[in-house]
């Protein structure tokens, strides 16, 4: 035993320095990503719907390859991108979560994209992007019937559910002709969605 102890009290500080070594070659393996993992872009904080992604609002995660979604979004494809509706801080960016670079592909060429304010208590409550709603006009006077002025138009961009402001901008697909009784319309009234049938 004093052998022992002898050698130990002789050697102490090399014992100590590859101790020591061993201790950061485990932590490093420790926190090396697994070789089994899929790096996938994820938005950085929560972001608004219509929101346009800048590098900074990404990072980059690592996730396991059996749950990576098939149509993820390299960052150069992203930057510059909006998105289609509110995300939450680590969300994976998918192509479904982006409009298209031209986002009205697909739709008729007479189409437009159009922005109405709904007020909160008026029919935002458990609509989604790509949902078909019908616009109606109320007076707020209550003075005339309530109208509907635009028929089954497509939502393509939401606001924030957290989002305290009254009035929220929701973006729908119309023709030029709805844009403009829209415009016209939100001059006397407010807006009011309920879902298309």
């Amino acid at each position: 035993m004093d052998r022992f102890n002898r050698f130990v009290f002789e050697h102490r500080r090399s014992l100590a320095a590859l101790f020591t070594g061993l201790a950061v070659l485990a932590a490093l393996t420790a926190l090396r990503p697994s070789s089994d993992g899929a790096a996938v872009l994820v938005v950085k904080h929560d972001l608004r719907s219509g929101h346009v992604l800048t590098a900074s609002d990404l990072r980059t995660a690592t996730i396991p390859r059996s749950v990576r979604p098939a149509h993820t979004l390299r960052r150069a494809s992203a930057v510059g991108r909006r998105i289609a509706g509110p995300m939450r801080a680590g969300e994976m960016l998918t192509d479904y979560r982006v409009l298209q670079d031209d986002a009205l592909s697909g739709y008729a060429e007479d189409a437009v994209l159009t922005t109405i304010r709904v007020d909160r208590a008026d029919g935002l409550t458990g609509l989604h992007v790509g949902d078909r709603v019908d616009v109606v006009a109320v007076d707020p006077d209550g003075e005339s019937k309530a109208t509907v002025v635009a028929r089954a138009v497509e939502i393509v961009t939401l606001p924030s559910a957290s989002s305290d402001h009254e009035v929220r901008p929701v973006g729908i697909v119309t023709t030029e002709q709805i844009a403009l009784v829209l415009a016209t319309a939100a001059l006397e009234a407010r807006f009011s969605l309920i879902t298309s049938s």
